[in-house]
């Protein structure tokens, strides 16, 4: 049967999804079930009074042209392998419609984490969405001057304790709003989102002008998300991003202005306005 989750089956939760998803650190499963986590956003499929599948549905702010709905990600979509092929989570998936549409949620969105889930997930109305776009930098210009010693200095945060979450959050925010059709954070949301961004040992460059967060891998530089306010604000991020990871090219996921590569995603509206493929998704719990 289908119900909501509950407290007590927390623990059997957190199990199904070391199996399921073993590339996930404890650390992080702790933390999902700790402050991600609520009852009343999450359905569980039970037999002989065990979950067996789940899946939640966290509401995001959604911007589609000058309105703000609600949308629901679908996170931690998952059944235990022993349950699998019985159809618990076409049950799971379409209770969930019933519960977004009640709730008045104008789509559902979701990353698979497999290419043949965008398969899967069409079956259910579930449409490609969220482009990528990659653009690469192999060298980088100095700035035509030095902007350090001003108030446009490019701060560089290592983990969550050194960051005045309000102030860089109002930077984040303030360039989201500007995208026609986007999926927002709430400031809770956008908190937990550093937190796994610095415990995969991410490095934020931020200042009032622009933000990027960039992750190394060794031989590359890789900003998953980049926004500036102009042209030699872009400069200075780079040769900043450029001097704290030396001879190392950089690239940058999500540029609006370079071409198109692929979806990364998928969402399906759930009333009768349509929703533009190419909504902006911001980084997720993905």
């Amino acid at each position: 049967m289908i119900q909501y989750g509950e407290d007590t089956f927390k623990s059997s939760l957190q199990a199904m999804w070391k199996q399921c998803f073993p590339q996930d650190s404890d650390a992080f499963i702790a933390f999902y079930f700790d402050k991600i986590y609520t009852n009343d956003e999450s359905l569980m499929y039970l037999e002989d009074g065990c979950p067996v599948a789940f899946l939640q549905m966290i509401p995001y702010p959604v911007k589609i042209g000058n309105g703000i709905r609600s949308g629901g990600y679908l996170s931690g979509v998952m059944t235990a392998p022993d349950y699998r092929k019985r159809g618990y989570m076409e049950k799971l998936l379409n209770a969930s419609f019933d519960e977004m549409v009640n709730k008045g949620y104008a789509c559902s969105f979701l990353i698979p984490q497999e290419e043949w889930l965008f398969d899967f997930y069409g079956k259910y109305g579930y449409l490609p969405a969220f482009q990528e776009r990659q653009s690469i930098f192999q060298e980088v210009t100095a700035p035509k001057k030095s902007l350090i010693l001003c108030d446009k200095k490019v701060h560089i945060y290592t983990s969550l304790s050194e960051i005045d979450i309000p102030d860089v959050y109002a930077v984040y925010d303030r360039f989201l709003m500007e995208k026609p059709n986007v999926i927002l954070k709430t400031p809770q949301q956008f908190e937990a989102m550093l937190w796994v961004f610095f415990d995969e040992k991410g490095i934020l460059f931020a200042n009032d002008w622009g933000i990027a967060f960039a992750f190394s891998t060794g031989t590359q530089t890789i900003l998953k998300e980049f926004f500036y306010h102009d042209s030699e604000m872009k400069t200075e991020f780079l040769h900043a991003i450029n001097g704290y990871f030396p001879q190392q090219k950089i690239t940058v996921l999500n540029d609006e202005n370079a071409p198109f590569l692929r979806y990364k995603g998928m969402i399906k509206p759930l009333t009768d306005a349509p929703v533009s493929p190419d909504i902006y998704m911001s980084q997720m719990l993905d």
